[in-house]
């Protein structure tokens, strides 16, 4: 291997760790909460095997992630937005350094292609600038598939004894599912390359690496919870994924793909169909790798549709290989037909990218202060930038024309326009629709004018009080209750919070007695601050 890919290959982790936390919101938000939770509660009681919120233990996922974010946090002495997700923002800029070499063993334009179109995937882009534990599935699958093929290429058999210790972290990590997803990747690939003996092992060291791994997951959960919490464990992590209601149908992970995972997938099919027969003949080294490439997606695709839960983020270990298929129709010389009309046609829409940008940018600026759901965004910053890269591509369209690595300067043109309007555009609206501080500043500044406890009725613990505790400073024990009339026997003092509709719908005899101190939002929800005269602070 060259000294280039080397020096690639720390270049792209240094890039991707950057673009994966620069800019981050201010305070946390969506389905991060519930992490933050964990990790603030493992800050304050130290390390377990399972995280916990309000005390209790969580049966859904293992600690060992929660506790990647307690070790960066105690760094910076409290968790915040940065420190709870670079260990994700790690793991995904890891992710685009194999995919970057598994690509350049056949050429670094591939590999370098690859990991342009993964990060316009906005499915993967938006997850590597979150809390999300599927990462760590994906990287445990992308970097076991390269120990295995570049074993097989090289033939450095030596590196295989890696593949067994990736199977342990990624269950760690993310529970069976964690080590079912690069294990059976593997054992399709060395049985669809025939080589029996390397299918039989490494699906017998799966199975007992499955079975000892999930007796020590029961373990520590009997050890943790108790009995009731291993029949938690058992359920959200096993029985329910597998036998739980069938929400979303078989085809699920197969039509919902092309919009949460474009513009990746959708070209990836258009790849595979065109050529399927030169893919599946083998006909030389890149179609070789690029038949592995598809069985991996295949293997996913199909095992993550058995099981009735569904969830787009589970098979987020496709998008490597998926990128990779689709990059080999930017490097191919000899492509023609509707695979180089489609490659002109995107790279002419990433070299329009940024300047089409400024000009919707500047319209939409114009017009944002009319709607509320516009605001927030750093307009300015996204022009400016734009007009950067709108005058980049005007050099490259007028100075190099004849460069070889013109097509990869376009793409990179439009994948950075498309994380400046992700970051300066997108992120910042939804985290202004969804702030959730501004509601707990109100609560604490009632708290310290006069103390009492805080009590969500009517809202799920593991809902709104999640968002609520993640953006909370201090340590707090809340109450829950659903019965209004609960709220009559509170004899001390208490701030009730609810939703505004759960609020408009309290009977009239409970509805005379309480006395409304504020209205606001706790993410996109209209929620409500109120005290009772039972319970008069």
């Amino acid at each position: 291997m060259g000294n280039f890919e080397y020096r690639d290959s720390l270049l792209i982790f240094l890039i991707g760790v950057v673009v994966f936390t620069i800019g981050l919101s201010p305070e946390f938000i969506g389905f991060d909460c519930r992490f933050v939770v964990f990790a603030k509660e493992m800050m304050r009681n130290g390390p377990t095997f399972f995280p916990t919120t309000y005390g209790q233990p969580y049966p859904d996922y293992p600690g060992t992630s929660t506790f990647m974010i307690y070790l960066v946090s105690l760094l910076f002495g409290k968790v915040t937005p940065f420190t709870a997700i670079l260990p994700t923002a790690v793991v995904s800029a890891l992710i685009l350094v194999v995919i970057y070499r598994i690509g350049a063993m056949q050429s670094r334009q591939w590999g370098l292609f690859a990991v342009l179109l993964t990060l316009f995937t906005k499915e993967f882009f938006g997850l590597s600038r979150s809390i999300s534990i599927d990462q760590y599935t994906s990287l445990a699958t992308v970097l076991s598939f390269y120990l295995a093929y570049s074993a097989t290429v090289y033939d450095r058999q030596k590196r295989l004894w890696f593949i067994p210790l990736l199977f342990i972290a990624s269950f760690a990590f993310r529970g069976p599912i964690g080590l079912v997803i690069p294990a059976g990747v593997l054992c399709v690939y060395y049985l669809y390359n025939r080589d029996f003996k390397k299918f039989a092992l490494m699906a017998s060291a799966s199975a007992i690496l499955l079975a000892v791994c999930s007796l020590l997951l029961l373990a520590a959960a009997k050890y943790q919870g108790g009995e009731t919490f291993v029949k938690h464990v058992i359920e959200m992590q096993v029985t329910g994924r597998i036998g739980g209601d069938a929400r979303h149908w078989i085809g699920y992970y197969w039509a919902g793909s092309f919009a949460n995972y474009a513009i990746a997938y959708p070209f990836a099919i258009i790849v595979v169909v065109k050529l399927y027969k030169k893919i599946f003949g083998r006909e030389n080294t890149d179609y070789k790798l690029l038949s592995s490439l598809v069985i991996w997606i295949l293997v996913v695709l199909i095992g993550m549709s058995v099981p009735s839960t569904k969830k787009i983020r589970y098979v987020l270990p496709i998008i490597p290989a998926v990128a990779l298929v689709v990059s080999y129709m930017f490097i191919d010389p000899m492509q023609k037909g509707i695979l180089s009309g489609i490659k002109k046609t995107f790279l002419k829409f990433c070299s329009w990218f940024p300047l089409g940008t400024v000009i919707v940018i500047l319209a939409v600026w114009a017009v944002s202060e009319r709607f509320v759901f516009l605001s927030g965004a750093n307009y300015l910053t996204v022009i400016i930038l734009s007009t950067v890269l709108a005058a980049v591509t005007w050099v490259l369209n007028t100075r190099f024309k004849e460069s070889v690595m013109r097509d990869l300067a376009f793409m990179a043109v439009g994948t950075v326009t498309f994380i400046v309007i992700v970051v300066g555009i997108e992120e910042p609206i939804n985290y202004n629709r969804n702030r959730t501080k501004p509601f707990v500043a109100k609560v604490e500044a009632l708290r310290s004018q006069q103390s009492g406890e805080v009590v969500f009725y009517n809202i799920n613990a593991d809902g709104e009080a999640i968002k609520f505790m993640a953006n909370l400073d201090k340590p707090l024990e809340p109450r829950f209750i659903r019965d209004a009339e609960d709220i009559l026997d509170f004899q001390i003092p208490a701030y009730f919070i609810t939703m505004k509709d759960d609020f408009d719908a309290l009977p009239t005899n409970v509805m005379q007695q309480i006395k409304l101190l504020y209205s606001g939002k706790i993410g996109h929800d209209d929620c409500i601050i109120f005290i009772c005269g039972s319970s008069q602070l």
